[in-house]
């Protein structure tokens, strides 16, 4: 469990991964990273002429506005199904365009030195 988008991870090995999950079409897999850049230009590149299976969805990290530009990176994905996690919310967002973005999950820190969510 890593973010498979990280700087020092070979496109060649992220290949690799999507070959598997392709081939295992029965499965749904939720491809989460703080890379949105990178993710956006591999899976673009990757699926010049058609989009992703609908299997393997696409989503970032978002936990202030300070990362907004994530979203537009997703949006600009050629992929079927896209999500944001917006956790752990460290402070307030403002209104998000959700075009073309399918589901929004939500949440706090835990832990004994949580911030409490507003």
């Amino acid at each position: 469990m890593s973010d498979l988008f990280q700087k020092d991870i070979p496109y060649d090995f992220i290949s690799q991964v999507f070959d598997t999950m392709e081939k295992a079409h029965w499965h749904i897999y939720q491809v989460l990273t703080k890379r949105s850049s990178r993710m956006r230009d591999f899976v673009n590149d990757r699926y010049q002429n058609n989009t992703i299976p609908p299997h393997i969805w696409l989503g970032v990290s978002v936990e202030d506005r300070s990362v907004l530009s994530r979203i537009e990176h997703l949006q600009q994905t050629n992929a079927k199904v896209k999500f944001l996690s917006v956790e752990p919310l460290l402070g307030p967002i403002g209104k998000l365009n959700l075009n073309g973005v399918h589901w929004v999950i939500v949440g706090g820190e835990s832990g004994p030195r949580f911030r409490p969510i507003h």
